[in-house]
């Protein structure tokens, strides 16, 4: 028999281990827990860090640990190849839902300051898993969109990245790189005081790490009107946010735009069969799929295109949440931050959401961005 720890926040993960694993469940709000010592993998998410410091007594029969996020900076992999112990993330688990997220700001930003998404131009840094879904989207949108990503291009011969020069000519910037310290083409506060001097952005959107953009130089920008507005998902120092940060935010949220019930089922299920494949065990039999959000109301019943997105999409009462947490617990902000965002009812992706006929008559745009017709 192995035995599984697992944060009890992984979507599921019970339905896609087999009958050979014993599972435990934990909470992440306490760190790792202490029974480790008969674990063979443990499975993680982003609130827990695993490195020397927190992971300093590693377990004998511990082979394999692995993540349910596209990110894994939270990982120090080499402490784990020197160990001997397998690592397996999500990577990708999550691009279609980041990238709906990323099209229901704009949208909801395009509609309050009443200007069309056409006459803007999208940068997007980083052309991985998430810059391409998102890069695909705002293509199907109509959007003028330029990818950055000089190391995919290193890699990939026939990948093309923009130069920096004319991605930050860009109207609109948005982030989907990992959070990376050193390399060859480090990404912290790759958005900083330099690449500002001199340039004027519409809008900044940042769903990757809170790292990835200098918020000091980000604030000091908008309050001069170089920066018009931002959209933040990711935060510096998270899940301790700068108070100033997140209030001058145009739309703020908890670390949750690839939170949908299909990216949460495919992390669980990418890490489950990664375990399945190093232990040698069989598959799991579930088989179940998500069954679909109907929406009945009338078009009627929205006053324009925000109100229905927003209906759609909970990206409004996620911010509203976490205002009322920055507003009303200075003490605990940071744990309610973590307990908003793993207790908050998971939302349907766009694909996964019936319309009446009526809705797309109305709004052409919603079949572009993937809702199924009810009809």
């Amino acid at each position: 028999m192995i035995s599984v720890f697992a944060d009890q926040y992984l979507y599921q993960i019970d339905h896609f281990l087999p009958d050979q694993v014993e599972l435990y469940l934990f909470d992440p709000a306490n760190g790792l827990p202490s029974e480790l010592s008969k674990a063979h993998a443990l499975l993680i998410r982003t609130v827990n860090s695993i490195n020397e410091k927190s992971l300093a007594d590693i377990p004998d029969n511990l082979s394999f640990i692995g993540t349910g996020s596209s990110g894994t900076d939270h990982v120090d992999q080499e402490y784990l190849r020197e160990n001997d112990i397998v690592f397996a993330d999500a990577a990708g688990c999550n691009a279609r839902s980041v990238a709906e997220y990323v099209a229901a700001s704009l949208l909801i930003w395009s509609d309050n300051t009443g200007h069309s998404l056409h006459e803007f131009s999208v940068g997007i840094i980083g052309m991985g898993h998430v810059g391409r879904q998102v890069n695909t989207l705002l293509q199907k949108l109509g959007i003028t969109t330029f990818g950055y990503d000089p190391p995919r291009a290193e890699r990939e011969a026939d990948f093309n990245s923009v130069e920096l020069d004319m991605i930050l000519k860009a109207d609109i910037l948005s982030f989907h790189t990992p959070l990376n310290h050193g390399g060859n083409y480090p990404t912290f506060h790759w958005l900083n005081s330099d690449k500002l001097k001199g340039r004027a952005f519409d809008l900044i959107i940042n769903t990757a790490r809170g790292g990835v953009v200098d918020e000091k130089a980000l604030i000091e920008a908008h309050k001069k009107g170089t920066i018009h507005h931002y959209i933040l998902d990711v935060w510096e120092n998270e899940p301790q946010l700068k108070l100033e940060t997140a209030r001058q935010s145009y739309i703020k949220t908890p670390h949750i735009a690839g939170y949908s019930v299909q990216a949460k089922r495919n992390a669980s299920k990418f890490i489950a069969d990664e375990l399945i494949r190093h232990f040698d065990l069989p598959s799991a039999k579930n088989t179940d799929v998500p069954s679909p959000r109907t929406i009945t109301d009338t078009i009627e019943s929205f006053s324009g295109i925000e109100q229905l997105i927003t209906y759609l999409h909970p990206i409004r009462q996620y911010e509203e949440k976490l205002h009322r947490i920055l507003q009303n617990n200075q003490d605990n902000r940071g744990e309610l931050f973590n307990k908003l965002r793993a207790e908050f009812p998971l939302r349907q992706e766009f694909n996964n959401i019936r319309l009446p006929e009526a809705y797309f008559n109305h709004y052409p745009l919603l079949k572009k961005l993937g809702f199924q017709s009810l009809d």
